[in-house]
């Protein structure tokens, strides 16, 4: 029997726990990767929201030795694409090629990284290249990195691009130059019964009965994320100590214990408290409602609707128009309209700031949950008072 931590990874490649699953026409996402990138000449895309388990793909397939992994916030400007690529592979950045001999007399030249010679270094070391979060990088940055990957998949090198669905990934999937020559792989969500799998196969390792409706729970509130399931899972190990007592039992009480305690690591108050400010108004107080958490303005009253349960990865308009009222103790309620011209705000403010503030998303009529770790931090990671 090993330990919790050993059999829960959320921060990394999982072993006992990994579950494979299926993509599409009976073949699982494992053989769906592995085909893209033995497809030479092919750029391999592979989108899916947020915490859904892209890169474990990734080093499952490939390799932890083989894979390097470079984030689309690295790329600084067009000026450093090649550069941060082959330092991230532990190329050398600069030096000193001699050439000749001490007979002939000797040539020394000054080494710089060029992307032809990146892509040589990776070939001969067997890498293959993951831009993940593709969707931090600059606008300009992934137009360059669309039409500069072009030439290098032709001459050899391996790329995986991962990013969200839908999002920043245009400059991939609509650059008239990569037409005919991406696959793409787009990861669905994970299933209740994919999700559950995960504590099943854990806990049956470490010996550990768990209730069926604990197990239930935690389904539900890991918003299907499995990083976010192995972390509840760790957690609920760690303080029931079934390490070290294994007669240790698992209660309703412990099990909320380990959602908050889940949190703790979760630093998303500057975030709530962008979205609580809004958009700044001139002239105009904002409306107040009653509640039975104090009296809060709309853009309180959202988050709180978004908490709610159960908890939803995209609410539709008029399923989140239904929440917020649902909040209010008075006769008053919200209309439509202020609805979306708050939301419309919010997601003015979300854009205004760095990307690492894209936790949700307003369009199409349909609210979307881009952070699931954010979701889970409204629901139990903020105190009494939800400030």
């Amino acid at each position: 029997m090993g330990k919790s931590s050993e059999i829960f990874r959320p921060g990394a490649l999982p072993s006992s726990t990994y579950i494979s699953r299926e993509a599409a026409l009976g073949f699982t996402y494992e053989e769906r990767l592995e085909q893209a990138i033995n497809t030479t000449g092919y750029l391999t895309l592979i989108s899916g929201p947020s915490k859904i388990g892209k890169t474990v793909l990734c080093e499952r397939v490939i390799g932890l030795d083989n894979l390097v992994e470079v984030l689309g916030s690295d790329f600084l400007n067009r000026e450093n694409v090649w550069t941060t690529i082959g330092a991230k592979a532990g190329m050398p950045l600069s030096g000193l090629i001699t050439t000749g001999d001490a007979e002939k007399g000797t040539i020394s030249e000054e080494y710089t990284v060029t992307r032809d010679n990146v892509i040589s270094f990776y070939e001969e070391h067997g890498l293959i290249l993951l831009i993940d979060d593709f969707h931090y990088a600059e606008k300009e940055v992934q137009v360059f990195l669309a039409q500069q990957l072009k030439d290098a998949i032709r001459k050899g090198l391996r790329v995986i691009i991962s990013s969200l669905p839908h999002r920043c990934d245009d400059a991939i999937r609509n650059n008239p130059d990569l037409q005919g020559r991406i696959s793409i792989i787009d990861i669905k969500p994970w299933s209740k019964d994919e999700l559950r799998l995960i504590p099943q196969k854990g806990f049956e390792q470490l010996n550990i009965k768990i209730k069926e409706e604990y197990i239930e729970s935690m389904v539900s509130e890991s918003l299907a994320s499995p990083q976010l399931m192995q972390l509840l899972c760790l957690n609920l190990c760690l303080l029931a100590k079934f390490d070290t007592d294994a007669n240790a039992e698992i209660s309703s009480d412990l099990l909320e214990k380990t959602y908050r305690f889940s949190t703790l690591n979760l630093d998303f108050r500057s975030v709530t408290q962008i979205i609580q400010n809004g958009k700044t108004s001139r002239g105009s107080k904002r409306k107040l409602y009653a509640t039975k958490n104090g009296i809060l303005d709309l853009y309180s009253l959202m988050l709180e609707a978004i908490a709610k349960n159960p908890p939803l990865g995209s609410i539709p308009f008029d399923d989140l128009l239904e929440r917020v009222n649902s909040l209010i103790s008075s006769n008053d309620i919200v209309q439509g309209k202020s609805l979306r011209d708050y939301l419309n705000s919010m997601q003015e403010v979300l854009t205004d700031h760095s990307r690492s503030f894209e936790v949700l998303e307003w369009r199409d009529n349909v609210l979307y949950v881009i952070e699931a770790l954010f979701l889970f931090y409204l629901r139990w990671g903020r105190d009494e008072n939800h400030s």
